[in-house]
């Protein structure tokens, strides 16, 4: 079964996670972690069976996987959703990072030394800008989907209020909000 765990994150909140373990799992041993990193930036990882980026699929070949609802995820309440906007590589990053450490503290299990982490959408933007800030413990990084750089996202899209609303403006009215967090 899927485990919750909980720690302080950024801005001293209350953050909180998921951990599947693999199966005939012996407490005993030492895995290698797959940490998911979930899109959006305003989604979040639920108690449900996924299509893609399923928990269970990742576990099924020996890893422990965890995964942390960030700041800028769904079901904190509006306010912690909205809170990464011109911020998305400083509370998500923190919370990410005390996340992973507090799953390293909690499961004696988990083997930083062959750690792994993965994610699609703002998933793979943050797993863009862990390589460049944040490249310890990882052994691989997986960005699927991720931007490398903000300006130019905005114009690959059709969507311009989403970019708009969290960098504050336009690439040519706020290049500074675009630069900010750019991996």
């Amino acid at each position: 079964p899927l485990e919750e765990f909980g720690f302080v994150g950024a801005h001293g909140d209350s953050v909180f996670g998921w951990l599947q373990k693999p199966p005939a799992f012996d407490p005993a041993k030492q895995y290698p972690v797959i940490y998911l990193l979930h899109g959006g930036p305003q989604t979040e990882f639920l108690d449900v069976w996924l299509a893609r980026w399923n928990y269970q699929m990742f576990a099924s070949r020996g890893y422990v996987v965890v995964a942390v609802n960030r700041h800028g995820s769904t079901g904190y309440g509006q306010a912690f959703t909205d809170s990464i906007r011109g911020d998305w590589g400083g509370k998500p990053l923190e919370d990410l990072q005390k996340g992973f450490s507090a799953a390293l503290e909690r499961y004696p299990f988990l083997d930083p030394t062959r750690a792994s982490a993965l994610g699609p959408s703002f998933g793979g933007y943050m797993i863009n800008l862990i390589a460049g800030v944040w490249n310890e413990p990882w052994r691989c990084l997986v960005s699927h989907d991720g931007n490398l750089d903000e300006g130019f996202a905005y114009f690959a899209t059709e969507e311009r209020w989403f970019p708009e609303w969290e960098h504050g403006g336009t690439p040519w009215d706020n290049p500074a909000g675009y630069a900010k967090h750019n991996p």
